[in-house]
This record gives structure tokens, sequence and C-alpha cells, in this order.
């Protein structure tokens, strides 16, 4: 199980400890979720929370450029097309319909905080509501 307060408070220590420009996707999409969910328990199965953030992820790639690095090293953006590729192991990687993997995934900080904005405004629902039994 996954206590979002602990993690929320890790997330937040991770973000302002480190000044990089470069940040994980995995980390903003985090920072992401923590800053936006409404209504999501306090306890969540690890694969609920690794999907809540690949629903982040996702968010994030509608409003800022998602970065892999190139043959040499080089950081390029990644055209994100959500109809044919899908976030996945907690945003730290795109698998695209012919099977390719992409991976590392990084957001340049100074982007996150407009989309930061935008993604709370909509009130994205992370975590599917449990079922009437």
């Amino acid at each position: 199980m996954v206590d979002l307060r602990r993690e929320c408070e890790h997330v937040e220590e991770i973000w302002t400890r480190s000044q990089e420009s470069w940040v994980p996707l995995s980390v903003a999409a985090a920072f992401t979720f923590h800053q936006t969910r409404r209504k999501v328990a306090n306890i969540l199965f690890p694969e609920e929370y690794a999907n809540a953030l690949d629903i982040a992820a996702a968010a994030l790639s509608r409003l800022i450029p998602i970065y892999t690095p190139d043959g040499r090293g080089v950081p390029v953006a990644v055209p994100i097309n959500l109809a044919a590729q899908k976030f996945c192991g907690g945003a730290t990687k795109v698998r695209c319909a012919d099977g390719t993997v992409l991976s590392p995934l990084d957001i340049v900080r100074q982007d996150l905080l407009p989309a930061l904005v935008a993604i709370e405004r909509v009130s994205i629902d992370y975590v599917a509501p449990a079922r009437a039994k």
C-alpha cells in the first residue's frame, strides 16, 4: 500500500531539494498528482498509484514537451500520440503501439508550473471510483 501523505512529503522534498533544470517525468507526474488530486483516498494500491502517475504524465504531455535522450544522449522532444502510445511504469516510460519503449523521460522544470495551473483547473479523476457491489 502507498501512503499518499508520506509520498506527497517525499515528492515535495525531492522537488524542492533539486534545482536541476531537467526533471524526471516520474517526479513531475508525482508532483502534479499530489498538487492536483481531489477525492482520492490517502492509501492506494501500488498499481493504482502507478496508474495515477501515468494519467498525470498523459495530462502533462498535452501541455508541455516530454524529452528522451537521442543516440548521443542529447534530450529530444518526443511527439506523444496518446492514441498510439501509453505511459506506463508510473510515468517512467512510454510504450508505443509497435512495442518500442521510450525511456528515460524528462521535462524542463520551468515548464511545469503553467501546466500544473491548467491541470488544476480541469480537475482530473486519477483513480477510478470504487465499483458498487
